[in-house]
């Protein structure tokens, strides 16, 4: 072997070496530490919701905000216009004119869901786990997390939840009710100024 074709191996050696360090384990500690990453952000949403007894999906649209430590909002646009906000563990909802508050506690199905989403955008794994069994798919690149409720409570309410994105975002909430209903939410972050 001369000597160009050794400084030709070890640099391809080299190129291995950090590939593999570069890539490092890929499971969800993981993704829940490239979640807990972001602090912020906005994005723009369709939500198309597959009820049983309609022949056609209802579709939604609109723009989520999530500012941490504990503020998630769903402004829809389309159809109706409403506003959903959680923060800390105040539910509030606004539309027509009206406006609810309640605490998180009084509607468990929907801290079930929406309080996931948040814990997921967190990256808190243990309030997940708490609920759901979690298994990941994929890589850094393009992952799915299953969340499998592990209690009865959440199961009468969720029959699971598949969520999917890139490196720490989230671009893809599907939500799978227990009689076969579910909702398929696409998301496009929302470039920050």
């Amino acid at each position: 072997m001369g000597f160009r074709s050794g400084i030709t191996v070890i640099c391809l050696m080299l190129s291995c070496v950090a590939t593999e360090v570069r890539a490092g384990p890929w499971g969800v500690a993981q993704l829940m530490e490239a979640l807990a990453a972001r602090h912020s952000g906005r994005a723009e949403f369709v939500e198309r919701k597959y009820v049983s007894i309609l022949t056609e999906p209802v579709e939604s649209s609109g723009e989520l905000t999530f500012v941490k430590p504990d503020r998630l909002e769903k402004r829809t646009v389309r159809p109706v216009s409403e506003r959903l906000v959680l923060e800390g563990d105040r539910l509030s909802l606004e539309r027509g004119g009206e406006r609810r508050s309640a605490g998180l506690d009084e509607y468990p199905e929907i801290a079930a869901l929406v309080g996931s989403i948040r814990s997921i955008l967190l990256g808190d794994r243990i309030a997940l786990e708490k609920l759901y069994r979690l298994s990941l798919n994929g890589d850094a690149g393009r992952w799915t997390l299953l969340l499998v409720p592990s209690t009865p409570a959440v199961a009468e309410r969720v029959a699971y939840l598949r969520i999917g994105g890139f490196d720490g975002k989230v671009d893809r909430v599907e939500i799978h009710l227990p009689g076969g209903d579910y909702s398929v939410m696409s998301i496009r972050e929302i470039a920050q100024r």
